[in-house]
């Protein structure tokens, strides 16, 4: 009887151990799968929007320039 068991017991652990690892595997396969997706808007690059804000504010400080000095 308690041969069985363990027995019982040893399969039991044996099934578990295996789905995990068949989890783990799933799992980290899943991952490196994935593909990157576009976003339906697109954003420029920050450093885009920067520097076009800044040859703005370059032209402005021009114009402001001629205003006064005029």
């Amino acid at each position: 009887m308690a041969s069985s068991i363990i027995t019982s017991a040893k399969r039991g652990a044996y099934l578990a151990i295996g789905l995990y690892l068949v989890m783990v595997l799933f799992v980290s396969l899943s991952s490196q799968s994935q593909h990157s997706f576009d976003a339906p808007i697109q954003v420029a690059h920050p450093g885009v929007q920067f520097e076009l804000r800044s040859q703005n504010a370059a032209a402005d400080s021009v114009e402001l320039a001629g205003a006064v000095g005029a």
